[in-house]
């Protein structure tokens, strides 16, 4: 039951973290106005969002790793799916490397609340860091840990 618990808490962040990238992706272009606007360059004069220029390479360099970031986001997040639903069998490899991938989920989404992004993509990834951790722990609860070892013994 508590390995259940955590397989789906690790599927509802992968759901949840896959919106959140993509919400991300769709507001990418606000994001760069946001962070240029935010700190001009040095002895440069303070713009608007609305004033920043798309076309430079620093507004290009901000888009292509706002869209990287996403993107990592959705692709590790395709792997989390396998992986956590492997676990559900009790294997032990299976629940670290889930682990391993929620624990680092937490805390890249714990640093994308730092970056100018929307509210939408903030509440969400202030959910999937507290539904991170608390799959990680019910990974390894007693009676996970004790499941395993029955399935292990039975084969």
């Amino acid at each position: 039951m508590v390995l259940t618990a955590a397989v789906g808490a690790a599927l509802g962040v992968a759901v949840l973290n896959i919106v959140g990238a993509v919400l991300m992706l769709a507001s990418v272009t606000d994001m760069v106005r946001e962070q240029i606007a935010g700190s001009p360059d040095f002895g440069a004069e303070a713009v608007t969002p609305d004033q920043v220029d798309m076309t430079t390479d620093r507004a290009q360099g901000l888009e292509t790793i706002f869209s990287s970031l996403a993107y990592n986001t959705i692709f590790w997040m395709l792997v989390l799916v396998p992986l956590a639903i492997f676990a559900a069998r009790g294997g032990r490899a299976t629940r670290i490397i889930s682990a391993i991938i929620l624990v680092v989920t937490a805390l890249f989404t714990g640093v994308n609340l730092l970056l100018p992004v929307g509210g939408a993509v903030m509440a969400v990834g202030g959910l999937v860091s507290l539904l991170a951790i608390a799959a990680v722990v019910l990974f390894f609860l007693p009676a996970s840990n004790a499941y395993g070892r029955q399935r292990r013994a039975s084969r």
